[in-house]
């Protein structure tokens, strides 16, 4: 007659004595209860003419339906030639290394053997673009779970921010990331394939403007040397430095200036995404900013607004006037005002220095997680004042080797 199994409620009546006892339960398997109160499923098997014991689980932790799925998985290891006891070990020593080997872990231990042959400069680019773009998104993941679609999830950000040249040479770091793992024995393939066909490629922008230090250090040039009206050049000069949206900078007023904590608030009504946002935007002025400002107020500070009309001192001037004097300082090479945000964003986006989310709040665009949105009301403006600052002195050094020869200034 066969021996009748234990039931969830015999186990939990199971009250200790004096010794230890075992409730039997088939199989091998039984309940251990201890003197002390706890209670313990244990496996009782023979492996190459041993006996030996498994500990299951702890009750109530595990219940007695678990620890019959558990002993079953572990007479089927018995059935294969393989101890459950050693097995257990391994599997816990690789858990153990998973959770060491994050991608964050491996990748710092890649670039550390990288550093002796990679140049100064693309060491600090390749750790500053990781830790911008790749770490945040799945550096404490172990390495062995990070999958193809989050690296290309990632990859994507990056391009839809313009950084297309960075993307690329990204995705290749991290492939020879998983590659090291690889041959560390880390991983048992890497989930990066060679091409991904689904990123695009770089394609024509939307709003045309400069493409490369060249081009800027060309413009500044011809801009600089500009023989219209200073309010129009300083116009101009401004819309680069703080790279916000045409239109804000157009009608901006000097009430909105607070020169003394080099801040620009623009008000809510004006913003191109007001209706996702609760408060005015700031924005953090450098210090050629400032100084373009002050220039500024020689010629306009009759008025409330920074760049009045030439006929009305309560109107501003038309976008059609910068628009024009654009194509009087590069004729052969067409450019529009927005156009000098996308050069921002990309070359701020390939430094790698600043995070996304500066970068982002800088360039005041509408948050696409509704919820992230709703409760996110950072504006980062100590490292936005830092990333305004290292843009104009970006500016600067190109208008250096633009070799500009100051030209007299009206009165």
């Amino acid at each position: 007659m066969a021996a009748e199994l234990l039931s969830a409620i015999e186990v939990r009546n199971a009250k200790p004595g004096d010794k230890p006892r075992k409730l039997r339960d088939g199989n091998g398997l039984h309940l251990l209860v201890h003197p002390n109160g706890y209670k313990y499923f244990q496996l009782r098997y023979t492996l190459h003419g041993k006996e030996k014991m498994l500990q299951l689980g702890v009750y109530p932790e595990m219940g007695l339906a678990d620890a019959r799925v558990a002993a079953k998985a572990a007479r089927q290891l018995v059935a294969e030639g393989t101890d459950p006891v050693q097995n257990r070990r391994i599997q816990e020593a690789r858990k153990a290394a998973s959770a060491t080997n994050t991608f964050r872990a491996v990748a710092e231990q890649w670039l550390n053997i990288k550093k002796r042959t990679l140049a100064p400069t693309t060491y600090k680019k390749t750790e500053e673009t990781f830790k911008a773009n790749v770490y945040p998104r799945f550096g404490d993941l172990p390495i062995q779970d990070v999958s193809a679609l989050m690296v290309r999830d990632a990859m994507q950000a990056m391009e839809r921010r313009g950084a297309f040249e960075i993307m690329q040479k990204c995705r290749a770091w991290i492939r020879s990331v998983f590659d090291f793992a690889l041959s560390e024995e880390m991983i048992e393939h890497n989930p990066v394939p060679q091409k991904d066909l689904v990123l695009k490629k770089h394609k024509e922008q939307r709003h045309p403007g400069l493409k490369s230090r060249e081009d800027a250090i060309q413009f500044l040039r011809n801009l600089f040397e500009y023989p219209g009206r200073a309010e129009t050049r300083l116009a101009i000069w401004l819309q680069m430095l703080v790279a916000t949206r045409p239109g804000e900078l157009r009608l901006a007023q000097w009430e909105e200036f607070d020169f003394e904590k080099a801040l620009w608030t623009i008000p809510l009504e004006r913003m191109r995404n007001r209706h996702h946002m609760t408060e005015p935007h700031v924005v953090p002025l450098s210090h050629q900013a400032v100084a373009a400002l002050e220039e500024l107020r020689h010629y306009t500070s009759y008025s409330k607004l920074l760049f009045p009309s030439v006929t009305s001192s309560i109107k501003p001037i038309s976008d059609m006037t910068i628009a024009k004097a654009l194509r009087t300082v590069w004729p052969a090479y067409r450019i529009v005002p927005h156009g000098f945000r996308h050069f921002f964003s990309t070359m701020v986006n390939e430094h790698g220095q600043f995070r996304h989310d500066v970068i982002e709040a800088a360039l005041a665009h509408k948050d696409g997680n509704a919820i992230r949105a709703t409760y996110n009301r950072a504006t980062y403006i100590r490292e936005r004042r830092e990333l305004a600052q290292w843009w104009a002195d970006e500016l600067e050094e190109l208008r250096a080797k633009a070799h500009v020869i100051p030209l007299l200034r009206r009165a």
